[in-house]
C-alpha cells in the first residue's frame, strides 16, 4: 500500500505531518488495496504508483529492517489498547500502521503476533485481527459497550486460543459476560476485570447470585487476576495456582464473610502478591477474628498490600500467617474508632516479622510528610476546610539496598479529620510495633508536625541510631527532644538518647524555622504555643550539651539550607569536628533577611499580634537560667 496514492509530495515530507492521533482516510486505503488487486504484476502498475513506490523505497522508515518493525509495530499496539480502555471513543487504531506503504504492511501481514492484540474499537478491526492471528494465543483488551459485546462475548468462546483478558465495562455492559468469565479457558494466564459503577446505583444488591456452576478442574495457567469492582465469585477454587491476586473496591453486597474469605484465600498457596483494597470481609471485626480456630498461612508470599481504615487493616493481618521475608504496604485512609483500634494496630503488625529479628533485622526508617492547603483560614485558628496532611513511614532491611521497603505505611486520615491527635496516635502506634533497636539511619522528609514529648518517645527506640539525615521542614520537636534530655541527664534524670549519633546532613532547611511545642490540653500539638528559637541554633544547643558527656558528634553537613545567620554557623563550627556547609548560599546574609537576634520564622506566616497565639523564647530562658 501507498501513502502517496493520489499526491506528488514525496512520503519522507508528509510523514512529518502524521499526528498519531490522526483520523485516517479509509476510503483511501480501500482505492489503493483494489489498485494492488487489479494490476498484481509490476508491469501492469500505473506509472503513478510505480513512481510513488520508488520514492517510498528511498525513505529510512520504509527500509527499517523487519525485526526493528516488528518490534515496534508491536510497542504500538500494545500502548494503543490500554488508550482505548481509558477513552472508548479513540479514533485511532494500531491496525493503521499497516496502511503506511507496501512494506509496513507486507512485514505486518506476516508478524501472526502482532494480530493477537485483538482491538475491538470496531467491528471490523476486531474481525480482521481475529482472522490474521490464525492460531496463536490472543490478547483480549477492550472497553465493552453495545457495539461491540457481541463481538467480545463470541471471542471469549475461542477457549483454546486467549492467553489475556482485560476488560473494562460499566455494571450494566458486564452482566453478559460475567458466566463465561467465571469459566475462562484453561490456556487463560491473566484475568483484569474492571467495572464501573456510579455512585447513585443501589448498593443492596449489585450483583444476582450466580446461577450457573463455578467448581471444575484447576486452572494451572491462570497466574494473575485483578478485580475491581467485580463479583467476588470470579475467584473459585479453580483458581488455586494464581501466584497474585488483586482486588480493588468490592461492593459491600459482594463482601463475602470472613470465613468464606478466608477459606477461598488459603487455597491460594502459590500466592505471592496480594492486594485488598477497600475489599475487606463485610463482618471483620475483632470478635469474629478471636472466634477464628486458627490463622491461615501463606508461605509464599512476598509482598501484601492494603488499603482501608485502621480496624480493617488491623484485624485482617490478625488472621494471616506471613513468612518472614513478606513486605508490607498497608495505605490507612481513615481514621475512625482510631483511639481503640491504634493499640490493636500496633499488636497487629508487631506480631509478624516487622515486630521481631527473624534474622532479618530493619536499618533505615524514611519518614515523608506531605501538606495542601494552609492550616487555617486568615487571620483566624479555624482549620482550612481544604487542609490535608499525610505522612509515611518506610523501614528497610539490610539486604534490600533501598530498592524496596520492608515496611511501607502512609497514613492518609479522610476529610473528617483535622486534629492531629489521631494522626500522630497512629503513627505512634505503628511506629511501637516496629523492631527499631538496629536502625542506623533516620531520614526526615518534610516532618515538623511530630512535637518533643513524641519525638522523646521515638528516640527511645532507636538507640542505635548513628546518621540523622533532614530534608525540607525543620523537625524542631527532635532537636528540642535531644537538648532537654541532655539537660535532664546533668542532673542525674534519665539516660541519653542515640548515643551514637555521629553525622547529621540538612538538606534544603529553612534553618531559622520554629516549632509546635506540647499543648497543655488533651490535643498532641498545639498551634497556639510556639517556639520563638530557631531551629539551628537549638541543634547546636543540643549538640554541646552532648558534647559535654563526651558525645561529640563527627560531622554536621548544611546544604541548600534558607535563612542560615553567620552567628550559626560559627558556632556549628566550633562544635562539630567536621563542618562542610555551602557557602555561596549560608556565609552571608546581605539583604539582611534574618538578623542575628531575630525570632524564629514560620511557613504559615503566622499573625505574632494574634492574642491567642502563646510565642515562647524557650532556649534564650535556658541559657538564662544557666
Amino acid at each position: 500500500m501507498l501513502v502517496q496514492s493520489r499526491s506528488s509530495t514525496p512520503f519522507n515530507k508528509r510523514e512529518r505531518s502524521v499526528s498519531p492521533i490522526r483520523s485516517f482516510d479509509i476510503p483511501r486505503f480501500k482505492a489503493a488495496a483494489g489498485a494492488l488487486l487489479r494490476y498484481p504484476s509490476s508491469t501492469q502498475i500505473p506509472q503513478q504508483i510505480r513512481t510513488l513506490r520508488q520514492i517510498n523505497s528511498t525513505t529510512a522508515a520504509c527500509n527499517l529492517p523487519e525485526d526493528l518493525l516488528s518490534k515496534i509495530f508491536l510497542h504500538c499496539a500494545h500502548s494503543c489498547l490500554p488508550k482505548q480502555i481509558v477513552d472508548e471513543d479513540a479514533g485511532w487504531s494500531w491496525i493503521t500502521v499497516s496502511f503506511v506503504c507496501f512494506r509496513w504492511r507486507t512485514v505486518a501481514l506476516g508478524n501472526s503476533d502482532l494480530w493477537t492484540n485483538v482491538d475491538f474499537s470496531h467491528p471490523k478491526w476486531a474481525a480482521i485481527s481475529l482472522q490474521r492471528a490464525k492460531m496463536s494465543p490472543l490478547h483480549i483488551t477492550a472497553t465493552v459497550n453495545d457495539r461491540n459485546v457481541r463481538y467480545i462475548h463470541r471471542s471469549l468462546q475461542l477457549a483454546h486460543r486467549i492467553q489475556d483478558i482485560h476488560l473494562h465495562a460499566s455494571i450494566q455492559r458486564i452482566y453478559p459476560l460475567l458466566q463465561i468469565l467465571a469459566h475462562p479457558n484453561p490456556a487463560l494466564e491473566s484475568l483484569i476485570v474492571d467495572v464501573q459503577i456510579p455512585r447513585s446505583y443501589s448498593d443492596v444488591q449489585t450483583y444476582d447470585s450466580p446461577t450457573f456452576p463455578t467448581s471444575g478442574p484447576p486452572l494451572k495457567n491462570l497466574h494473575y487476576m485483578e478485580l475491581r469492582s467485580a463479583p467476588f465469585y470470579l475467584l473459585t477454587s479453580r483458581c488455586t495456582f494464581l501466584t497474585q491476586f488483586h482486588l480493588h473496591d468490592l461492593p459491600l453486597s459482594e463482601r463475602p464473610t470472613i470465613r468464606y474469605f478466608l477459606f477461598m484465600i488459603e487455597q491460594l498457596k502459590h500466592l505471592e502478591y496480594l492486594t485488598l483494597d477497600r475489599s475487606f470481609p463485610i463482618n471483620l471485626d475483632q470478635s469474629d477474628v478471636r472466634s477464628l480456630e486458627k490463622r491461615i498461612t501463606l508461605p509464599k508470599l512476598k509482598l501484601i498490600s492494603l488499603v482501608g481504615s485502621a480496624p480493617d487493616i488491623a484485624n485482617i493481618l490478625g488472621c494471616i500467617t506471613l513468612p518472614p521475608s513478606t513486605r508490607l504496604v498497608v495505605h490507612i485512609c481513615t481514621l475512625a474508632d482510631w483511639a481503640v483500634y491504634s493499640p490493636r494496630l500496633s499488636q497487629s503488625i508487631g506480631s509478624h516479622s516487622w515486630g521481631a529479628f527473624h534474622g532479618l533485622p530493619l536499618e533505615t526508617l524514611v519518614l515523608s510528610g506531605h501538606g495542601s492547603g494552609p492550616r487555617h483560614l486568615p487571620d483566624t485558628l479555624i482549620t482550612h476546610p481544604d487542609f490535608r496532611q499525610s505522612i509515611r513511614i518506610r523501614a528497610f532491611r539490610a539486604d534490600c539496598d533501598g530498592r524496596a521497603a520492608a515496611v511501607d505505611v502512609t497514613i492518609n486520615p479522610d476529610e473528617s479529620i483535622h486534629d492531629d491527635e489521631p494522626f500522630i496516635t497512629t503513627l505512634s502506634a505503628i511506629w511501637k510495633a516496629l523492631a527499631l533497636s538496629q536502625i542506623r539511619t533516620l531520614a526526615l522528609q518534610d516532618v515538623d508536625i511530630v512535637t518533643q514529648k513524641t519525638w522523646h518517645t521515638f528516640l527511645r527506640s532507636i538507640s542505635a541510631l548513628r546518621t540523622l539525615d533532614i530534608t525540607g521542614r525543620a523537625p524542631c520537636g527532635l532537636v528540642w527532644a535531644m537538648l532537654l534530655n541532655a539537660r535532664s541527664h546533668r542532673t542525674g534524670g534519665e539516660r541519653l538518647l542515640v548515643p551514637l549519633l555521629d553525622d547529621v546532613y540538612l538538606h534544603g532547611v529553612d534553618c531559622s524555622s520554629g516549632g509546635y511545642m506540647v499543648s497543655r490540653t488533651a490535643h498532641v500539638n498545639s498551634h497556639c504555643d510556639f517556639d520563638d528559637s530557631r531551629f539551628l541554633d537549638v541543634l547546636n544547643a543540643s549538640l554541646v550539651e552532648r558534647r559535654n558527656f563526651g558525645l561529640c558528634l563527627r560531622s554536621l553537613s548544611i546544604s541548600r539550607c534558607q535563612y542560615v545567620v553567620q552567628s550559626s554557623i560559627d558556632d556549628a563550627r566550633r562544635i562539630v569536628s567536621h563542618f562542610i556547609s555551602d557557602i555561596r548560599r549560608l556565609c552571608l546574609v546581605k539583604n539582611e533577611e534574618v538578623r542575628q537576634d531575630s525570632t524564629a520564622r514560620y511557613h504559615d506566616r503566622w499573625d505574632f499580634e494574634h492574642p491567642d497565639i502563646s510565642h515562647f523564647y524557650r532556649l534564650r530562658t535556658l541559657v538564662e537560667m544557666d
